[in-house]
C-alpha cells in the first residue's frame, strides 16, 4: 500500500477511490461521476453483474468482496492502492426492519471495518453515506445538520453512528470525513427494498409503461434528492474535503419536500398514460411518517458551492423519464 498523502486542501486527480456497494444504485451513480472527471475507480460488492455499471465495466477494477470480512476490503484497498472508500454498502431500512441481526451484520461490522481498515492501511479518506432516516421523530418540518436526533428505525440508528464513528476517526486518526444526509435518493434503476422507495417508483414504473400502486398516503411528504444532484454533491465535498468547515451534509433536490401526489401529478404530465393508484401500507407509512418533511439544504449550498440542478419537480420527473426510456436495458426494473 502507498503511503502517498494528497495536498489537505483537496483530493488529487490520481486519487484511487474503492466504493462498498458499487454495484448498486447510488455507488454506480457515484462512480460514473468519479470516471467523468478522471478518477480511478474500483467497485467492490458482493455481486459482480450489477447491471447499472454495464456501461462503464472497461473503466472501472471490480473486486468480489463483502465488507463484513475485514480481509477481503483490506485485500481490495492494498490490490488497487485505494486512498478513499465511499462506503455505500447497507441494507436498507424496510429490509433492516424485518431482519434485525443481517442489518446488525451488514450496517453496523461493515461499517466498522470500513473504518477500521481506513486506519490500518493509512486512507487518506471516507466518505459516508447517511440518510434522512438520521433524524427522529416529531420532526415534521424542515430541519438543519444541528437539529439533534434520536432515530426511530434500526437504519437510522446505524446511520446516526456511522456519522459519530466518522467524526471520532477524523478527530483521533486524521482520516479525513464527511457524511451526506441523503433525502430519498430517486432516480432511474433504483430498486424497491426501502420505505421510501415509493418516490423512485412512481416515477420509473410509468417510464418504463407499467402501472404502480403508491403504499403511502396522497400527502406523504419526504426530503427527495435525485441522483444526479446527489453525485455532484458528493463530489463537490470529497474534493474540497481537507479544508471543509462542516462534515456533515443535508442533500435534497427539490425545498420544500413534495407529497405523494405531487409527484404522481407531475408523471402523468410527462406519461399521460400513466397508471398510478394509492393504497397506503401501515407498516411503510409509520416508517415515513418518523422521518421529516424537509431538509435544510443551506449549508451545503454555501459551504461547497453547489446547488441542485433538478429543483423543479417538472424538470426532473421529465429527464428521469427520459433516461428510463433511453436506456430500458439497463434500467428497467421487475
Amino acid at each position: 500500500m502507498s503511503t502517498r498523502r494528497v495536498d489537505p486542501s483537496r483530493v488529487s486527480t490520481v486519487s484511487v477511490v474503492l466504493i462498498t456497494g458499487g454495484m448498486g444504485f447510488l455507488g454506480s451513480y457515484i462512480a460514473k461521476e468519479l470516471l467523468r472527471r478522471d478518477y480511478d475507480v474500483v467497485l467492490l460488492d458482493t455481486m459482480v453483474d450489477g447491471i447499472l455499471t454495464k456501461d462503464v465495466r472497461d473503466k472501472v477494477k471490480i473486486f468480489k468482496g463483502d465488507i463484513t470480512i475485514p480481509a477481503q476490503l483490506a485485500e481490495a484497498v492494498k490490490t488497487y492502492d485505494v486512498d478513499t472508500i465511499m462506503h455505500y454498502a447497507a441494507l436498507l431500512s424496510s429490509a433492516a426492519e424485518a431482519d434485525p441481526q443481517r442489518a446488525y451484520k451488514i450496517n453496523l461490522e461493515g461499517l466498522w471495518n470500513v473504518f477500521e481498515v481506513a486506519r490500518v492501511m493509512d486512507l487518506d479518506a471516507v466518505i459516508f453515506a447517511s440518510s434522512v432516516a438520521a433524524y427522529g421523530l416529531g420532526l415534521r418540518q424542515i430541519v438543519k445538520e444541528n437539529t439533534y436526533t434520536i432515530p426511530h428505525t434500526l437504519y437510522g440508528i446505524f446511520k446516526n453512528l456511522g456519522e459519530m464513528l466518522g467524526l471520532w476517526f477524523y478527530r483521533k486518526y486524521g482520516i479525513k470525513f464527511v457524511a451526506f444526509r441523503y433525502g430519498s435518493v430517486i432516480g432511474p434503476g433504483r430498486r424497491d427494498g426501502g420505505a421510501s422507495a415509493y418516490s423512485t417508483l412512481t416515477i420509473q414504473k410509468p417510464a418504463q409503461g407499467e402501472p404502480y400502486v403508491v403504499n403511502v398516503p396522497k400527502d406523504s411528504k419526504i426530503p427527495i434528492v435525485y441522483v444526479k444532484d446527489a453525485a455532484d454533491a458528493t463530489l463537490a465535498a470529497y474534493e474540497k474535503i481537507g479544508n471543509l468547515k462542516s462534515r456533515i451534509y443535508n442533500l435534497a433536490s427539490i425545498v420544500p419536500s413534495p407529497r405523494a401526489k405531487d409527484i404522481a401529478d407531475a408523471v402523468k404530465k410527462s406519461v399521460p398514460s400513466a397508471r398510478i393508484t394509492f393504497k397506503p401500507d401501515p407498516k411503510t407509512t409509520e416508517i415515513v411518517k418518523s422521518w421529516p418533511i424537509g431538509l435544510d439544504i443551506t449549508k451545503a449550498q454555501n459551504e461547497l458551492g453547489w446547488k441542485p440542478k433538478y429543483s423543479s419537480l417538472n424538470v426532473l420527473v421529465n429527464d428521469f423519464v427520459n433516461e428510463v426510456r433511453r436506456r430500458l436495458d439497463m434500467y428497467t426494473i421487475r
